[in-house]
């Protein structure tokens, strides 16, 4: 059995550096043979909004790559009505989590996920 990753990104997209490596994370993971998944939560609901108003930001490959790779499973449905940024996620391929409630951390462990958090 494939070990599975779920890659937690709390980070604000403006922060490349931290970004930046929940991507390579979740790409080395990948490309090494294990299924690997990217869950947006906290301030990073908003790399959506983010990649919308820069589209020349050094992130836009990386995240182009997982969404183009449908690797972005979720993004938290209570931190994106927070950071207003709920409508936009909606209208993109990501699934939102159930609204007011946060990523199931306990049922990705169940589901046999290891949790990394960035």
């Amino acid at each position: 059995m494939t070990e599975k990753f779920a890659v937690i990104a709390l980070t604000d997209p403006s922060d490349h550096a931290r970004i930046f490596h929940a991507f390579l994370y979740l790409f080395d993971l990948k490309d090494s043979g294990f299924h690997s998944e990217l869950f947006l939560d906290g301030a990073a609901v908003k790399i959506i909004d983010e990649m919308e108003k820069n589209p020349s930001d050094i992130i836009r490959p990386l995240y182009d790559r997982a969404v183009k790779e449908s690797l972005i499973r979720e993004a938290c449905g209570f931190c994106a009505n927070a950071f207003k940024v709920r409508d936009k996620i909606l209208r993109s391929s990501i699934k939102l989590s159930q609204e007011n409630q946060h990523i199931g951390i306990g049922q990705l462990v169940k589901e046999g996920y290891r949790i990394l958090t960035v």
